[in-house]
């Protein structure tokens, strides 16, 4: 079964990001979302969500960070999520991000296998 991964850290004091919601929505050929999850990163900073999904073909996906959940709104410019859009061929995926976060910017990247 695919899984997606992730371990948030707060670059401004270097701790872990608790209570960070993390969304994987399943985006249709038809542009209809399905919410296949949505939980929330733990004490540590980390969420590993594995899920029951058939794969037929290449499915697309979108995995959403709410930053919202973290940062007070600034006036200005405020970014209030991060969202990936992934896909996943086979049901042995997983996929790994890991991301810095600050009040004024963010730094990802991301594993497979």
């Amino acid at each position: 079964m695919p899984s997606v991964s992730t371990h948030v850290l707060n670059s401004e004091n270097g701790t872990h990001v608790s209570g960070l919601t993390v969304t994987l929505t399943h985006v249709q050929s038809d542009g209809i979302r399905k919410i296949i999850f949505s939980n929330k990163t733990d004490t540590g900073g980390r969420l590993v969500e594995n899920f029951d999904f058939p794969l037929i073909n290449e499915e697309f996906f979108e995995i959403e960070f709410k930053l919202s959940d973290i940062h007070i709104r600034k006036k200005g410019i405020y970014c209030s999520d991060i969202i990936f859009r992934v896909s996943f061929s086979s049901e042995n995926e997983k996929f790994h991000i890991p991301i810095i976060v600050s009040q004024n910017g963010a730094s990802s990247w991301w594993s497979g296998a």
